[in-house]
């Protein structure tokens, strides 16, 4: 269990290199940033232009959060369900086949038009709100 702790630790400090290591995701250097940021800070704000994967790196910090952190409770609120619903198939469609090893912490994945949740084995969960 100490190897558990200072695994979990290095990784709560250092997110880029568990999407790294645990999720095979290569990032590019702006994206561990923003990353690093998001994991560090109560609140964050990016603003960016089109095609620059803000969906995916939301997605990519929910799988982070919800691993690292059990119990985690995360809501995506857009103005649309279909336009929140796309940050939880962006884990369900592209996370979850790139990366085993979150195919094997996730639990339950149910995203449809009234209902969107991924629950993780730990106790976390992420859900889709509408504003």
């Amino acid at each position: 269990m100490n190897g558990i702790a200072y695994w979990a630790a290095f990784y709560r400090e250092n997110p880029h290199r568990f999407v790294k290591d645990y999720l095979n995701v290569n990032l590019k250097l702006f994206q561990k940033i923003l990353l690093y940021m998001m994991m560090c800070s109560n609140y964050f704000m990016y603003l960016a232009a089109r095609g620059q994967g803000k969906t995916f790196l939301v997605a990519l910090f929910i799988c982070v959060r919800c691993t690292l952190y059990p119990g985690s409770k995360i809501v995506v609120c857009s103005s649309t369900r279909t336009q929140g619903n796309e940050t939880l198939l962006k884990i369900q469609d592209e996370l979850m086949k790139m990366s085993p090893n979150l195919a094997y912490e996730i639990k339950d994945c149910s995203i449809g038009q009234n209902n969107a949740k991924i629950t993780w084995k730990n106790g976390s969960w992420a859900k889709v709100c509408t504003s």
